[in-house]
């Protein structure tokens, strides 16, 4: 069988459409993926070894600027040429079925498929539905939830299904004894921080003075940061005006493609609440310190940091407030209290969904038999 898979922007809708890619290869599938240009599916999807065709599609702003509603205007504008994209690409490759996995991105091919009167299915992971998940909807076969705060905000209930978020299976599997040997650590607890496949300007300056913080107090954890393709010159070059010694276990990085061994190797993750980021921690039992970014729509990562501290998985701070020096204490509370991140991993397995993947992989194929 054929199928086709839409995503794009940001690693939270992409990653977890590799996971589903995977397994319908594994069974001798065909998959195409369908994206758009400027997002970060143009470097993931191929690394996986995956086909790739691109429409050009851009984000709503959700500003009220005057700016704004121009840009809007150009964005509602450029969506019919990527609906006629989006067709031309579904007629050629003629798809069992379409799965669209979130972001503005996944909205012209799934819209298309529909339309051409494909079996589609669209999922949505975070426990506040997305824009595009919620215009969607209506086209859909199957509407696939990750989380079951989630199902009230679709009126077909006959329709939705709780699934979970499809995270690779090597954070189920990765081994924290041999993750930590590959990254060469030594003994110190190990700080991992990450705000983003895009990174956060802010957040990236915050981490930057809690790094020095650290390295002025004799640097009593390492510590990797992730800063996202767009900071990633500014930071180092600040970094090394600075002073920062790398060498002491200190790491500024671009991103990480390796993150189930550096997660497994992880003593506490600081990071955004974005749900699939959210599975990855579940998967690997990883204690986080969320750090919820409110300029997405609806505020969602704070319903999804709230459900996930709630049930003692996680810790969540606002990031108004907050500071590097307050970020240090905190860490250092955090991994004085082991009892506590013991909990919290007991908790973390709880979250997790080990067969998210197989379930959509199976309801895609049930959906595209006639």
């Amino acid at each position: 069988m054929k199928f086709l898979l839409a995503c794009g922007g940001s690693g939270g809708h992409i990653n977890p459409a590799l996971s589903v890619a995977g397994l319908l290869r594994e069974e001798g599938h065909e998959v195409l993926f369908v994206g758009a240009p400027q997002g970060l599916e143009r470097d993931l999807v191929p690394r996986e070894g995956f086909p790739i065709e691109f429409v050009a599609v851009r984000s709503l702003s959700h500003s009220l600027s005057p700016r704004a509603a121009i840009r809007n205007i150009g964005t509602l504008f450029q969506m019919k040429g990527a609906l006629r994209a989006a067709r031309r690409i579904i007629r050629d490759f003629a798809p069992d079925a379409a799965l669209g996995m979130g972001g503005y991105a996944s909205y012209p091919p799934i819209r298309a498929a529909a339309g051409l009167k494909i079996p589609v299915l669209v999922h949505e992971s975070n426990a506040l539905p997305g824009v595009t998940t919620r215009v969607l909807a209506k086209y859909a076969d199957k509407i696939l939830v990750g989380m079951e705060a989630c199902r009230d905000a679709y009126a077909r209930q006959d329709r939705v299904a709780v699934v979970g978020t499809p995270v690779r299976g090597e954070f189920f599997s990765a081994d924290r004894i041999a993750a930590r040997e590959t990254l060469r650590l030594d003994n110190r607890p190990l700080i991992v921080s990450f705000f983003g496949s895009q990174g956060a300007r802010d957040m990236n300056a915050m981490m930057l003075e809690l790094m020095l913080l650290e390295q002025e107090s004799g640097c009593p954890w390492q510590h990797i940061h992730v800063t996202g393709a767009k900071a990633y010159g500014e930071i180092t070059t600040r970094a090394c005006e600075h002073g920062l010694r790398t060498k002491e276990g200190l790491r500024v990085e671009q991103y990480i493609y390796n993150m189930p061994d550096v997660m497994a190797a992880a003593d506490l993750v600081i990071c955004r609440a974005g749900a699939s980021t959210l599975a990855e921690l579940a998967a690997s039992r990883s204690p986080s310190l969320l750090i919820p970014s409110i300029h997405v729509a609806n505020d969602h990562q704070t319903a999804n940091a709230k459900a996930f501290s709630a049930a003692g998985g996680a810790v969540m701070k606002p990031e108004s407030g907050l500071s590097a020096i307050v970020l240090y204490d905190l860490i250092k509370d955090l991994l004085q209290n082991k009892d506590n991140l013991d909990k919290m991993k007991e908790s973390l397995g709880k979250l997790s969904t080990p067969d998210a993947a197989r379930q959509i992989k199976d309801l895609l194929i049930e959906a595209a038999i006639p």
